[in-house]
């Protein structure tokens, strides 16, 4: 489900952060669900949907809220 609310770069790098702390306690798990909840910037969702297909995208649950507010709704089917 696609985030709509805009985050602040003070709030992504606070979940930076405690992604960072997640990993350095050894919760790899955490830190990576941490990190996808910081929306991807449109150019390397771009990026990733060209070189490693939308199901990548889709199936790894990143957050393409910047990226749909940028190419529209429908942009992984296109």
């Amino acid at each position: 489900m696609p985030q709509t609310q805009t985050m602040t770069l003070d709030e992504k790098l606070d979940l930076s952060c405690k992604a960072a702390l997640l990993d350095k306690a050894g919760d790899k798990e955490g830190a990576e669900r941490t990190m996808k909840l910081i929306p991807m910037p449109p150019y390397l969702a771009k990026w990733a949907k060209k070189h490693m297909g939308p199901n990548f995208l889709i199936e790894y649950g990143w957050n393409l809220s910047e990226a749909e507010a940028e190419f529209g709704s429908d942009w992984l089917n296109k």
